[in-house]
This record gives structure tokens, sequence and C-alpha cells, in this order.
């Protein structure tokens, strides 16, 4: 059993405890409210937390992530590990260090009113991609509101962590999915104001909003549709019309079929040996239905892991006026295109779209989708996330 000490008394033991905490200087506080759907959040996957449906570690890791994409580029990694931990806490050689920042969220329980199924008209269709032999997600729907405390210890680094809540508000939100636009957050806060096209510019990144709404939803599902066009639309993605889809005018299905061997149509694709799609995020299940073709194939990021996050944010971007529907390229956009990958686990890696400008140029030519709007495929769909917009005023 562990003793006091006899010459100390609690007031003065109070005194020491309160001496040797952490002297927090800042508070920041912000009021959300849900414009979106929230898919997951909770400690199960793809399940709503009842009672505690907006979780703070969640919000700190996404805070995390946007202080390192503004304040880690072009540094050496020692250098932007050691000013992370200092902010935002961990473990090194040194040992286990606090965060200076502590997130704290004041929301309600939840009910069975403010659920509603993960499927149209709900969220876009293309928006939601899950098994469909599972039971449909519950989805905690918009509207929900929360409040977020930011109680910082380091004064010196509030501009950091209020710049971080920031590009967060704009372009992120909270649950999974966040980059389709899932659980995307209108945010009031005196400190902070929708981050600008300039700003993305200078970072690295590139953005791109539609028409104003005043409806998120709306706004959403307007942000959604031209991925699916580029991807897989008639007309576009694919051949077809008249609502019967033809072959895909991507080159990853006859690719596979050349490398396996196995068609039930003569691969006729211009282009082979590359996976142009691969850049939008990994892994990519590839799907035949017709006898004689390949199996299931996934395609995998090679290194790393066989998952690779996207680059692209498709969300209702609020102007402070307004709902945008708005693509956002992170700055790190050009290293994803041309990703090792392999058709799983076991294969050799490739490089999923060529690195030579006049080899892009020739390939993308080629791949009607991509066409003259740009070399590689997420250039190409931004030009065409604008044209698509255009052609809606």
């Amino acid at each position: 059993m562990r003793r006091g000490n006899p010459a100390i008394s609690p007031d003065e033991a109070t005194a020491i405890w309160r001496d040797s905490a952490p002297a927090y200087q800042t508070i920041v506080t912000a009021k959300c409210q849900l414009i979106t759907p929230m898919y997951g959040g909770g400690v199960k996957a793809g399940a709503v937390d009842r009672a505690m449906p907006i979780r703070a570690s969640g919000l700190r890791g996404q805070l995390r992530f946007w202080w390192r994409l503004l304040y880690g580029a072009n540094r050496q990694p020692t250098e932007v590990f050691k000013e992370e931990r200092s902010i935002w806490g961990g473990i090194s050689a040194e040992g286990p260090r606090a965060s200076d920042v502590s997130v704290r969220i004041d929301c309600e329980c939840v009910d069975d009113g403010q659920l509603v199924d993960a499927k149209p008209p709900n969220v876009p269709s293309y928006g939601m991609i899950r098994d469909r032999n599972a039971p449909v997600p519950k989805l905690l729907k918009q509207g929900y509101t929360f409040k977020v405390t930011l109680v910082l210890r380091c004064d010196e680094k509030r501009n950091q962590v209020v710049e971080a809540l920031r590009w967060w508000a704009s372009f992120a939100g909270v649950g999974a999915r966040t980059r389709r636009g899932f659980g995307a957050v209108k945010v009031e806060c005196a400190d902070i104001d929708p981050v600008q096209v300039a700003e993305v510019q200078q970072l690295g990144g590139w953005m791109v909003s539609g028409p104003a709404s005043r409806d998120a939803l709306a706004a959403w599902l307007s942000a959604i549709e031209p991925l699916f066009v580029f991807r897989q639309g008639p007309g576009v993605g694919r051949g077809g019309g008249g609502g019967k889809p033809g072959r895909s005018n991507w080159p990853e299905s006859d690719t596979i079929r050349r490398t396996t061997g196995h068609s039930a149509h003569d691969p006729q694709h211009p282009v082979d040996g590359v996976y142009p799609r691969a850049a939008f995020g990994l892994p990519i299940v590839f799907h035949f239905k017709d006898r004689g073709d390949p199996s299931d194939m996934t395609l995998e990021a090679a290194a790393g892991g066989d998952r690779m996050s996207s680059p692209l944010v498709l969300r209702p971007y609020f102007d402070g006026r307004a709902y945008r529907p708005t693509a956002l390229l992170l700055p790190d956009w050009k290293e994803r295109v041309g990703v090792k990958v392999a058709l799983g686990k076991r294969a050799a890696p490739s490089a999923a779209w060529p690195s030579g400008q006049h080899e892009r140029k020739r390939m993308a030519s080629q791949v009607r989708p991509m066409g003259a709007r740009g070399e590689d495929v997420l250039s190409a769909f931004m030009s065409y996330f604008e044209e698509h917009h255009r052609r809606s005023r």
C-alpha cells in the first residue's frame, strides 16, 4: 500500500500538483453542424456511436494531418517530426511526450430519428461503396450539432493549430470517407474563415468549384456526379447509351485480360500495361462478369501496404455565403500519378502511369475520358469537373 508523505499536507500537495501541471493559456471554441450525413465515427468500424458520435481522438488525428500538410512540406522529416511531436505529442527515443493541444467535444447522444440509411436519396449512389450482401449502414444525418474546444498549453503555436482547424473546416469533416464528402461540417468560429483558392495553389494543391447553392446536399451530389461520369458514365467513362452500358473506355480491364491471358472478348483498348485510375486511391477491385474473363482481381499499392488514400477531396464547400460543389487535389497529388501497383500481393510491381511527358501525352490522347484534358488522370478529371459544371450553369 502506497503511503502519503506525512510532512506534506493535502493543501500543500494540491499546490505542488497545480504548479507542476501544464498551464493552459489559450482556448479556441467552434460550433459545428453536419451538412452531410456522417458515416461511422465510432469504435466499431462503419457504425455511429450513439453515446459518443463525435470522438475527440478522431478530430485530433484530422487536425494533426492538416498540420503536417501545412507545415511539413519541403522540410527535413526529422525536423518536422520533432515539431509535430512538440505540439501534438508522441513517442520518440527521448520518451513519450504529452500533447500541447487538448481536444474536447461537447455533443448529445443520438436517437433513432437522427439516423438515416446509407442509400439514395440520403447519399449519392456513387459516394457509398459497401458490401451489397451486408446490412445497409446507418448514418448520422445532416443538421446534427456539436461543439469543439481546443485548449492550448503553448501559446506560440496557436496560429498553427488554428490554421489546421481552418483547413479541416473547409475541406474535411468527421467520421469515415470524409474525402468523398461524408461528415462535412459547417463551422462557426471567430478565428477562422474559408480557405481561398490562392492559398490552395500556394501550397501546391488544386481547387475547382461549381455554381453556388443554398443546399449543401445538392452541392454534394453535384460534386460526386462528375467522378461517376468520368470513371464509369456512358459516353465518357464507358461506351454505350440509351441505358445500356458499353465497354470501358479505360485501359485497365483489357490490360488485366492481356496480363492473365483470359478474355471473353478480344482486348481492344489501344493502351496497355497501365492503370491510370490507381491515382484516385487504392485498392481497386475489378469484377469481370462474363465467362472466360479473369476472376476478380485487386489492384494494390506495391509499397507501403496495399492501401493508398485518395488525394482527391469532393464535398460541398462553404464560401461564407453559399455552398459550392468542390474538387480539391491535395498538395502531394502529383506523386500519386505514377504510383507503383501490383495485381495482388505476389505480382510484380509496375508503374500505374508512365513518367515521361511525351509518353503520358501519347497515352492520354488514346484514353477517351482523358483526351486533351490532361496528361494524367487527376489533372484530366479536374478539367472535366470544371467543364461539367460550366455546362450545367
